[in-house]
């Protein structure tokens, strides 16, 4: 499969207003707040993402679509996990095995529910694997296929758990996946995202020991800094900071949350990544993938790590038509 051919809708906008004022916190310790992270707290979030109940059950499969003369199938299914109702769109050729599986996470934008993607086409020749989109979390899907468009409910869970929580979506869809395809091998599994999506994908790359593959796309790394440079942003309260101030939520909690939406924290657990960023970008700077660039190679691991930075690109526009970073995806896909 070459995601070359996949030309997928421009990457949702990460943060919102980016208001420079410092006082949505001005009741609390910011200090406390945003200090780096201890290992003790690392260690908790590594036990309680082990603890995680993450088994699909009430497997529903939505509606199965032939393309490409009979030869591919279009999925949308539908499960549960941890009780919250999810879809998913799965692409896959009706014939082989030992297949490889390719996951596309999308990005988040305050308030839009709808996650679009566009695939321009699906030649059976180059389709050698499954590709898998979820709808995670308080979004819905929506694929254009071939000038077909298709459109999955709206997963169940809060929108703005668009991290730490989507990981769990992402995790769940690869389980159901390894129990419901007999012709996929899971642990031929890739995982591409852009936005909160390539933030999303290092996160399942770092949780889940099936993904040998994973290519981040314009996505931030280090939220718990960000979230206290942006914390008047509506995007950053509404992921971390607004729990924390109506009083649902302590100091320590929202910590962890801030902590575990950071791959930079778990770099450690890394496997093949690549880091695609834009020069102009002025949501994720190019900053982060520096910050990755340096602890991969404080770690030893600087050998399973590249990145590349796009000149004259921004958020917007870093992967459209941009021939090079596809290609350099397909370079490393074809070693899967």
């Amino acid at each position: 499969m070459k995601p070359g051919l996949f030309f997928l809708t421009a990457i949702l906008v990460f943060c919102g207003a980016c208001v420079q004022e410092d006082d949505f916190l001005v009741d609390y310790d910011s200090k406390t707040l945003f200090a780096a992270p201890t290992e003790r707290e690392l260690e908790v979030i590594k036990a309680d993402w082990q603890s995680r109940q993450l088994t699909p059950t009430d497997y529903e499969e939505e509606e199965a679509v032939e393309l490409s003369d009979g030869k591919m199938l279009l999925k949308i299914i539908s499960y549960r996990i941890d009780g919250l109702r999810e879809y998913a769109a799965l692409i896959l050729p009706k014939a082989g095995d030992n297949l490889p599986v390719r996951v596309y996470v999308g990005g988040f934008g305050l308030g839009i529910t709808e996650n679009s993607v566009a695939i321009a086409a699906v030649p059976a020749s180059d389709f050698q694997g499954v590709l898998a989109i979820p709808a995670l979390r308080g979004q819905s899907l929506r694929v254009t296929l071939d000038g077909k468009t298709y459109v999955t409910p709206v997963s169940d869970g809060v929108h703005c758990d668009a991290f730490d929580g989507a990981a769990d979506d992402v995790i769940g869809l690869l389980n159901l996946l390894e129990n419901s395809e007999d012709r996929v091998n899971i642990n031929r599994t890739a995982v591409r995202g852009g936005s909160r999506g390539a933030t999303v994908s290092l996160l399942v790359a770092e949780r889940d020991k099936r993904v040998k593959m994973a290519f981040a796309v314009a996505g931030p790394v280090d939220l718990l800094n960000l979230t206290a440079k942006h914390e008047n942003d509506p995007t950053y309260q509404c992921q971390f900071l607004n729990e924390l101030v109506n009083g649902t939520s302590t100091i320590a909690e929202t910590r962890r949350k801030m902590i575990a939406s950071s791959p930079l924290y778990f770099a450690d657990e890394l496997p093949q990544t690549q880091m695609h960023l834009a020069e102009n970008d002025r949501i994720v700077p190019v900053s982060e993938g520096q910050l990755l660039k340096e602890e991969m190679q404080r770690l030893g691991k600087q050998d399973s790590f590249e990145l590349f930075i796009y000149e004259k690109r921004d958020h917007s526009n870093v992967a459209s038509g941009n021939t090079l970073l596809n290609e350099r995806i397909d370079s490393l896909l074809s070693k899967l």
